[in-house]
């Protein structure tokens, strides 16, 4: 953790270095796209009432959560995540020690920001509800291979410019089949998105009007010379 936390404020710094100063946070309410890459920490452990427990994050020295989010009308945007977690033998995984292997999810949502309603600055919050589907590769009979999960959650932007910020989100998931079960668990990333106007930017300059060629046909004049009288 303390690699993931000082790699995010050497990034907060190059982004300030290099961000322009000139331009305020000022965006508009909408964007097209937006994407992030994330650290992912895992909370696995089966204890349900005590969702907090540090010592049991099970967390990557590389980014493992992939996010696309989708900007449809008035905050609301559908979004999809991939999400990778390794799990750490010697942490609690469901109320065990020694369980070695992985984690891959996919996850649908339905997002919700708060960003025009508090007047577009730079603290965004959001929430997020919609459907996962989860598969562990270690073997248990307590555990399902594969599970469906209902999602909610929450998180928060930091926008550094108008385009770059810091995200950081809570997911609670919820087994369908194994309700309130082992299929359980929370995941909890930190990371960078960026945010998109137009994917095929509006300022590209082939996109401009002098750069099209025009499909109509010309007509060509031919000019007649006049001839000159002989002098007699």
């Amino acid at each position: 953790m303390k690699v993931v936390f000082t790699f995010l404020l050497f990034m907060f710094g190059t982004v300030n270095a290099f961000s322009q100063p000139a331009k305020s946070i000022n965006n508009k309410d909408s964007y097209n796209w937006m994407f992030g890459l994330s650290w992912v920490m895992t909370d696995d452990d089966g204890e349900a009432f005590n969702p907090f427990l540090v010592q049991n994050l099970h967390t990557h020295f590389f980014p493992t959560q992939l996010t696309a989010d989708k900007y449809f009308y008035n905050g609301w945007s559908g979004e999809a995540v991939i999400s990778y977690s390794n799990y750490n033998p010697q942490k609690v995984t469901n109320g065990e020690t020694g369980i070695d292997g992985s984690m891959f999810s996919m996850d649908f949502h339905s997002k919700y920001s708060l960003y025009k309603l508090l007047n577009q600055g730079a603290i965004d919050p959001f929430f997020v509800g919609g459907i996962g589907l989860s598969t562990r590769s270690y073997q248990n009979d307590n555990i399902r291979p594969v599970s469906l999960t209902l999602n909610i959650g929450g998180g928060i932007n930091f926008w550094l410019s108008n385009y770059i910020g810091i995200q950081i989100r809570s997911t609670a998931k919820v087994g369908v089949i194994d309700f309130f079960k082992k299929s359980d668990y929370i995941q909890h990333s930190l990371g960078l998105v960026a945010r998109f106007e137009s994917l095929k930017g509006e300022d590209n300059e082939f996109n401009k009007s002098k750069y099209k060629i025009s499909k109509k046909r010309k007509k060509i004049k031919h000019i007649k010379k006049k001839k000159k009288k002989d002098d007699s």
